[in-house]
């Protein structure tokens, strides 16, 4: 388990973390943003090490023994880019959630992860939410990409 300030980081394991899994595997926005079933996407992204976050994988974020929703990254740039995404439970959404988990995993991959140079977030346009709390976590409008209708956000780019 990864301990956070606030929140742990565990491999997902589908057995014990079923329920949250298939809520969001139905959540309609997730599945349009990463355009296909959230359970494939968690088999490629699926994380070996329990104690340390890893590049390229996904952990259920849980506080106080309640999972709370998913994090992970997706492969490193050549240029040490690394994304950052994030989903919290439909009904635990609203609650501030998102913005602390993404407050609490920033400094985690900048002091953790070697050749880091910029962390990214590929937002819809549409998502107010998750727009402000990348704003509140410091990360700066940098670019859009029109054709798929998502504002990308980056922490080190613009400091």
């Amino acid at each position: 388990m990864i301990k956070l300030r606030n929140f742990n980081l565990e491999k997902i394991d589908k057995i014990k973390h079923y329920s949250l899994l298939m809520k969001l595997n139905r959540d309609k926005n997730i599945n349009k943003y990463i355009s296909h079933n959230f359970i494939s996407f968690l088999d490629k992204h699926e994380a070996k090490s329990d104690d340390k976050m890893e590049i390229g994988k996904a952990y259920v974020v849980n506080k106080d023994k309640k999972n709370i929703g998913v994090v992970g990254t997706l492969d490193m740039s050549s240029t040490g880019v690394v994304e950052v995404w994030y989903s919290v439970d439909k009904d635990l959404r609203g609650k501030g959630y998102g913005e602390k988990v993404l407050a609490q995993v920033t400094p985690y991959l900048i002091e953790n992860i070697k050749g880091l140079n910029d962390i990214e977030l590929k937002i819809d346009k549409n998502n107010k939410a998750s727009k402000k709390v990348a704003l509140r976590n410091g990360y700066i409008l940098d670019d859009e990409d029109k054709e798929l209708g998502i504002d990308i956000y980056h922490y080190f780019g613009k400091h």
